[in-house]
């Protein structure tokens, strides 16, 4: 009995002494902190080591053409262990991006380290203040895209068919917003099975400020799709990355060229071609206008348009491209620039304008503004129409006359005229401005203007069918809003006062 504790005694001395000669385990933090400053020390001493690497180069081919040979091979051999001590170490400089410093937008979701969840426009991640030494650096990172497991009946809308490619950005975010020197667009493809991740490389980038901030996003949804990134790293760039940049830029200059040259010449032989037909067009109206003279003011507006086609300084854009589909709103003269005449409007929906030396006196198509003027006719017909009382649509239309009076006074005027005159030798415009859109609009959304559409059979195409479309639902939001607007307030008024 003695003996067996005594060698148990032994035994556990032993191990006690086995266990005190161990090393003990390094904390993890220590692990990272010395790795951390291995890989700083590297990246700082990176550039002063190729330069010696190129310093040694030049000295070892001076010293072999003196005929040194034995140290020439001295110096090769050095250079040789430099190059290994940077061989193969971009990744292992690499700055590592870590999901759990990244705050997430949109639909991204980060597990683990990796960043998934691609199903709506901008999702993604954002490195606030991440310290990084100043330098140029490719983005790296794995991923793997392939289908979700989406029901069949959601394949019928065509944004939650599976894509075949992903695209993304990757920017660095200053106060201005976007750096546009540091902005990356990319693409992700498709993968054979989902399990195979690929490497991406983007770049290279150049960061001058410490710290910054990093933005990794979709630029579209992808709910059809499961797109897993993860490893994001940004690893310096190498002497040889850099040296094929040159080579590569100038390829990349001199395709832009060849395609500038090629585009310069195909404008040019479609615009020798046009000019002609232009002229023969032009020539034709001519001869048309001699032989249909009641056919003066269509003829003349068509002529027009054509003339302000061949002017470059006028040439179709914005709602000249409107005026000039001749499916739209063919033989319509398009006025730019033009101004409300300085005597005041007749009504908030008739007024002159002056353009090029010209007062034309014009009304807005599809509305009408109440009178101003007690004895006028159409008093009864608005008061009708707003279910007001007839003083009141005296009141309504003098107030939509000063508004128009204000609102388009010293305004750049642009105006689609309908060539045919009224009886009157009034002209049907639609009246646009700048940053607003159709004045007509304006008017009704105010509840100064009744809707006149004309009938179903004589509207024509889809685009004045939009038009009529966008006034008969302002007038409708207009007479339900509240507090109602305009004419549509006094109409609730006297509808009160019309209750026992």
């Amino acid at each position: 009995m003695i003996l067996r504790l005594s060698a148990l005694l032994l035994l556990l001395q032993a191990a006690t002494a086995l266990r005190a000669q161990a090393p003990a385990a390094e904390p993890p933090a220590l692990t990272t902190a010395r790795s951390t400053f291995l890989r700083q020390i590297m990246a700082d001493s990176q550039l002063l080591t190729q330069q010696y690497e190129r310093a040694l180069a030049k000295a070892e081919t001076e010293v072999a053409t003196a005929g040194d040979y034995e140290e020439a091979r001295a110096i090769r051999q050095r250079r040789e262990q430099l190059q290994a001590l940077y061989s193969g170490t971009a990744s292992s400089l690499a700055t590592t991006l870590p999901l759990t410093q990244a705050r997430m937008m949109g639909s991204a979701q980060a597990s683990g380290e990796t960043l998934s969840g691609w199903r709506s426009n901008g999702s993604g991640a954002e490195w606030q203040n991440f310290r990084l030494t100043p330098g140029s650096y490719h983005l790296e990172f794995d991923a793997n895209m392939s289908d979700a497991p989406v029901a069949g009946s959601i394949y019928a809308s065509p944004k939650f068919q599976p894509q075949q490619s992903a695209m993304f950005a990757f920017d660095e975010v200053t106060l201005l917003g976007n750096s546009q020197e540091n902005h990356r667009a990319f693409e992700i493809k498709r993968s054979t099975d989902e399990t195979t991740f690929s490497t991406v490389r983007v770049g290279p980038m150049n960061f001058t400020r410490n710290p910054v901030t990093l933005r990794f996003t979709a630029t579209d949804g992808y709910p059809a799709n499961i797109i897993r990134i993860r490893n994001l790293r940004l690893v310096p760039v190498t002497d040889t990355t850099a040296a094929a940049a040159p080579a590569s830029v100038t390829e990349t200059t001199t395709s832009t060229a060849a395609m500038q040259q090629a585009t310069a010449t195909l404008k040019s032989a479609i615009e020798t071609a046009r000019k002609a037909a232009s002229s023969g067009y032009l020539d034709a109206l001519h001869d048309l206008a001699v032989t249909r003279p009641a056919l003066k003011d269509q003829i003349d507006a068509e002529i027009r348009r054509i003339q302000r086609l061949d002017d470059p300084k006028k040439g179709k854009s914005g709602m000249h491209a409107i005026s000039s589909n001749g499916d739209v709103f063919s033989g319509f003269e398009d006025i730019s620039d033009a101004r409300l005449a300085d005597e005041e409007p007749l009504s908030g929906a008739r007024f002159k304008i002056t353009h090029e030396g010209r007062t034309l006196l014009v009304r807005l198509l599809w509305i009408d503004c109440p009178p101003v003027e007690e004895d006028d006719s159409d008093v009864k017909r608005f008061a009708k129409y707003f279910s007001i009382e007839d003083e009141d649509v005296v009141a309504v239309g003098r107030t939509a006359r000063d508004f128009t009076a204000t609102y388009l006074r010293d305004k750049p005027l642009r105006l689609l005229i309908r060539p045919d005159r009224d009886k009157d030798g009034t002209l049907a415009a639609l009246l646009f401005l700048p940053n607003v859109g159709l004045y007509q609009n304006v008017l009704v959304n105010h509840g100064l203007a009744s809707v006149m559409p004309p009938p179903r059979e004589k509207q024509h195409n889809a685009m004045e069918r939009a038009f009529l479309s966008t006034l008969g639902s302002l007038e409708a939001a207009a007479k339900h809003r509240k507090p109602a607007p305009g004419a549509w307030a006094l109409s609730e008024e006297a509808t009160e006062r019309r209750q026992p």
